[in-house]
């Protein structure tokens, strides 16, 4: 009878950590969020390290849970990225990590198509300026629309569509992420 009692409590208790919040350093990530009306899960989170410093933690919320970039990437509706800063970073070296990401993860006619719309959102980031540690900024889509907030204060809306949005996560899961280790911690890997 004992051991059913302490089965049960540690089934509950791992059943408890699938649906638990996230820790990555300093920064929490809880197991849902809101975009628009759609209430996402935190599909998984991690570290983004350059070199030996930390830089940022990342989070991934979708609608449904993925374990691959395509299952990620074909989901239609809300979609949200969370970095958490860990330390200061200058607004053009985040302009240039952004920009060097989406070169390497998105072809040239791709990039053409959504000229436009990269010059918003590059735009949106020279615009927020320098980000401090412990800042959040949200890379959000809406369903239709991709929008950046920070501190949960809206920066810029409307600045593209799913085509850009999908651009932007392929800098944390395309074929050439930014980071191998961040990539499979947002995949939930």
């Amino acid at each position: 009878m004992i051991k059913k009692v302490i089965a049960g409590f540690l089934t509950f208790g791992f059943a408890f950590n699938v649906w638990a919040d996230v820790n990555v350093e300093s920064i929490r990530y809880e197991d849902s969020a809101v975009v628009g009306q759609t209430t996402l899960q935190l599909n998984g989170a991690g570290l983004r390290k350059k070199v030996f410093f930390k830089v940022y933690a990342a989070g991934l919320y979708v609608p449904q849970k993925a374990q691959t970039a395509q299952g990620v990437l074909e989901q239609n509706g809300a979609a949200r990225v969370r970095l958490g800063l860990l330390r200061d970073v200058s607004a053009k070296s985040f302009v240039s990590a952004l920009e060097e990401g989406l070169q390497d993860n998105t072809d040239e006619a791709t990039r053409k198509e959504i000229a436009p719309e990269l010059s918003k959102l590059i735009n949106a980031m020279n615009k927020i300026g320098d980000v401090k540690e412990g800042d959040l900024v949200d890379f959000d889509f809406s369903g239709k629309t991709t929008s950046v907030l920070v501190n949960g204060k809206l920066v810029a809306d409307n600045i593209g569509g799913k085509k850009l949005f999908d651009s932007v996560l392929r800098i944390w899961l395309g074929e050439n992420a930014i980071d191998d280790k961040l990539k499979k911690s947002m995949l939930g890997l």
